[in-house]
């Protein structure tokens, strides 16, 4: 989605003219038709005003085309950082600490607006910022190197998380190749896990559990990673266990996942600033996955996935349960309430899902959510919940 695309999607849903939004800015109304045409993107100063009136939460300043690659996404990104970065790209041998800080500034910036805002704001700044790191990486030696590759395998790793929302695996893997190169170079152990991780996830969502199962136990490996990562692969082997019919094994794993998660809790500290989101509710949601495929031949295994769903989903808080992430824990709860056979349970959490895909500007959300209502329809063909659910997604 481009500028003037969400620009029209956002004035159509808050019922706001052009000659509406021109008085409000204030401005001449034909700017904002330029706007709106896709003829003309405002400078960032108007973008964020935009985003102000309309409440889009930043998609529009990221949208917008930047002044430099390094546009400033929140306050905390100042004009101090911008000039430091901006000298560094210039003269990449001087790069300083305090221009790594920066970086750092910026991507923490980035995350907090993809929740916010959804993937499709902010892939193409990454895309952006991540060319212009890439090139740091080539300029830079000395002492700042190792800093500088492990903010760039921060980068990277963003990057291919951004590219799994756009249903671009083949990006994807292309961002984790450069995210392992930097990582192994920075020394960073637990980048390196979260790498090995995402590549489990991708073949999970490619029907390879085999391969998940492998790379989720490389992940879970060195005693030095990050334990609240290695409490992650060891759901996600679950899960990968559980597809594949290994119950057992998929169950045994499963209490070494709530033992690592419990110590986690209460020994492990802060995640590191790329997994932010590893929070106790989000491990809760991650059982609650895995329950949903020992659930396809156990009625009481379905119980467990829909009761962990809903409590991990209940633990976020506001903002995070409106993110695009989230939104794909309620599309299983929406499988898991097919597979218990309640078609208006089912439709009411997509419903949910649907409101979030269409703020985010997710394809790749609606696209999974077509399918599911698809098999929805299949099996309760009259259900009026269903019929609904089909004229929304429309």
């Amino acid at each position: 989605m481009d500028f003037a695309q969400a620009l029209r999607a956002l004035m159509a849903e808050r019922g706001i003219s052009g000659n509406a939004l021109a008085r409000r800015v204030p401005c001449d109304k034909a700017l904002i038709s330029r706007y709106v045409n896709g003829k003309r993107k405002p400078p960032a100063k108007v973008a964020r005003l935009l985003d102000d009136i309309l409440g889009a939460g930043g998609q529009l300043a990221a949208l917008a085309a930047p002044s430099a690659p390094w546009h400033a996404l929140n306050g905390t990104f100042t004009p101090d950082d911008e000039d430091r970065l901006t000298a560094a790209i210039h003269a990449p041998s001087r790069l300083t600490a305090a221009a790594v800080d920066s970086l750092a500034v910026i991507l923490a910036a980035q995350r907090a607006l993809e929740d916010q805002a959804g993937s499709a704001a902010v892939r193409e700044p990454v895309r952006v910022q991540l060319a212009t790191v890439g090139n740091l990486v080539a300029g830079a030696r000395g002492a700042i190197r190792p800093a500088l590759t492990d903010v760039a395998a921060q980068w990277a790793e963003f990057a291919g998380w951004l590219a799994i929302s756009a249903g671009q695996p083949g990006e994807a893997t292309r961002m984790y190749d450069r995210a392992a190169e930097w990582s192994a170079e920075a020394g960073n152990t637990t980048m390196a896990a979260t790498v090995l991780s995402f590549r489990g996830h991708l073949a999970f969502l490619a029907g390879q559990f085999g391969t998940t199962i492998g790379l989720s136990r490389a992940a879970q490996r060195d005693p030095a990673v990050w334990a609240g990562q290695r409490a992650y692969d060891a759901h996600q082997e679950a899960r990968g266990l559980a597809a594949t019919g290994e119950w057992k094994a998929a169950a045994r794993k499963l209490g070494e996942a709530a033992d690592l998660t419990a110590f986690t809790a209460c020994q492990g500290g802060q995640p590191p600033p790329w997994i932010y989101y590893y929070t106790q509710p989000f491990y809760v949601l991650e059982r609650g996955w895995a329950y949903l495929y020992l659930g396809r031949h156990d009625r009481a295994a379905n119980d467990q996935a829909i009761r962990f769903l809903k409590e991990g989903l209940a633990g976020l808080d506001e903002g995070t349960r409106s993110s695009e992430w989230a939104a794909e824990h309620r599309r299983h709860l929406v499988s898991a309430y097919y597979q218990a056979g309640a078609p208006d349970r089912a439709a009411a959490e997509a419903m949910e899902v649907a409101q979030v895909a269409r703020s985010a500007g997710s394809a790749s959300l609606l696209g999974a959510l077509r399918r599911q209502h698809a098999r929805l329809a299949a099996r309760w063909p009259a259900d009026p919940d269903v019929a609904l659910l089909g004229e929304a997604l429309r």
